[in-house]
């Protein structure tokens, strides 16, 4: 009886030291790009490898709904990084922001922004007057933050990986750069969106995006768990869903081929990409019902002044990528 105890005891030693190992053994092969996924284990947000490689980015003249500001060029992204495989969510932002120990589940609040910092759809729908609140959004993106506030964030991720020993030689956790993000989205592909279709029919956008709803106080954020399809590269919501900030200040194209371009050295606002499920509310002009959502397009772009804290449509994704010297909040 004895013996099977300490053979059953050792046997789970065994696993827990194989478990702890595991881990380990992930950040060796995340650190020479060899990993086509990566968990960050504090946060838990799963992260895919973006090879290295070049894209024209922006966008042809006779492109559905483009802009001006979409000029097309070379750019070529010299080193791999790893992307978030989804838009920052809430629980990975509270866990690393938030105070420890916070009580999160009787907090009340189903709206913000709060001096707390809570995103807006915090507890989404609001609950009938005299019922329990909503369950909290924990895979809902985090929203209606500032590029200072998701720069903060990355700062403070990158401190404890690389205090953890889990930083690749010369990489942090940022933003993405515009190039970053646009070569990204698109994953090989040239035409408007990430993927193929009539781009006359909603139908197919919203298997690759979150198109939201019809009025401000009832779109909601879609929920990053959603049935949606990834891109070729296996990343979600990148049409859709919430905007993302980049790291660049907005700004005109830089002319000739681009090799790891980080747009002006100074402006005034940054860039957001990826649209966001309600693209109506910034121009309706551009706003075709049930067709294409001009903001999603993989070449779109928009901008917002970096302390921008109010607008539910705001969100960000991270990326482990080459350390640029633009990551601190401005």
């Amino acid at each position: 009886m004895k013996t099977r105890i300490m053979a059953a005891g050792i046997l789970t030693l065994l696993l827990v030291l194989c478990h702890v190992a595991f881990p380990a053994d992930e950040a060796v092969s995340m650190k020479k790009f060899t990993a086509k996924d990566w968990t960050v284990p504090s946060v838990g947000m799963a992260m895919k490898l973006i090879p290295a490689g070049s894209f024209t980015m922006g966008s042809p003249k006779d492109e559905i709904c483009r802009r001006d500001d979409e000029v097309q060029h070379e750019a070529t992204i010299s080193k791999p990084f790893y992307m978030a495989a989804y838009e920052c969510r809430q629980r990975e932002f509270y866990k690393l922001m938030m105070p420890e120990g916070y009580d999160y589940e009787t907090w009340p609040c189903f709206r913000g922004p709060l001096h707390d910092g809570a995103a807006y759809t915090y507890r989404f729908p609001k609950p009938a007057k005299g019922a329990p609140p909503s369950p909290i959004g924990w895979t809902y993106p985090m929203d209606t933050i500032s590029w200072e506030r998701a720069a903060e964030f990355c700062e403070k991720l990158t401190e404890v990986e690389k205090k953890a020993g889990r930083l690749p030689e010369g990489y942090v956790y940022r933003l993405p750069t515009e190039a970053e993000w646009e070569y990204a989205c698109r994953a090989g592909t040239t035409g408007p969106y990430s993927f193929e279709g009539d781009y006359n029919k909603g139908a197919i956008l919203k298997k690759y995006s979150y198109a939201g709803g019809g009025g401000y106080y009832h779109f909601g954020v879609g929920d990053t768990k959603s049935k949606r399809k990834p891109n070729a590269w296996g990343l979600y919501d990148m049409h859709g869903n919430v905007w993302e900030w980049c790291l660049d200040w907005y700004g005109p194209y830089a002319t000739g081929k681009q090799t790891d371009p980080g747009g002006p050295q100074e402006g005034k606002e940054k860039v957001v990409r990826g649209g966001s499920c309600a693209p109506w509310f910034i121009d309706k002009e551009y706003w075709l019902k049930e067709a294409v959502h001009p903001y999603q397009r993989s070449a779109a772009r928009y901008s917002f002044t970096p302390d921008t804290d109010y607008l539910i449509l705001l969100g960000f994704r991270v990326v482990l990528a080459p350390e640029t010297g633009k990551e601190k909040k401005s």
